[in-house]
């Protein structure tokens, strides 16, 4: 608790403790104050309506949940439209050429090479 809250407390028990010896007067003003700032408090509350901030959170939540969906689906479906993978078609292509795949890993094939 911080120090307003503990003076608040503390005039709240004085003046309970002594409302009885209070003049009119102060009583008058003293309630007058209350209604003030209990209408300020409601009108400050006004213009946010009751449950408003987990409505909004749960419904950006729904629609940020719906669009990574979309955008999920689209990638997969786009993969699958596409018909053939990258590591697929360098594998063709080793498969077709005329050297074996074995001729590019040895490393004295290119000593072979560059004597003919």
């Amino acid at each position: 608790m911080n120090q307003e809250q503990q003076i608040a407390k503390m005039v709240v028990r004085i003046l309970d403790d002594n409302k009885e010896n209070l003049a009119p007067e102060v009583k008058d003003r003293l309630a007058a104050a209350r209604r003030q700032a209990v209408a300020a408090a409601i009108e400050s509350h006004a213009h946010v309506p009751v449950g408003w901030t987990s409505i909004a959170l749960r419904q950006r939540t729904r629609s940020a949940a719906i669009l990574l969906g979309a955008v999920l689906l689209t990638f997969i479906v786009t993969q699958q439209l596409t018909g053939y993978v990258q590591g697929e078609h360098g594998d063709a292509f080793l498969l077709a050429s005329e050297l074996p795949p074995e001729a590019y890993l040895d490393q004295g094939f290119y000593s072979w090479l560059e004597q003919q």
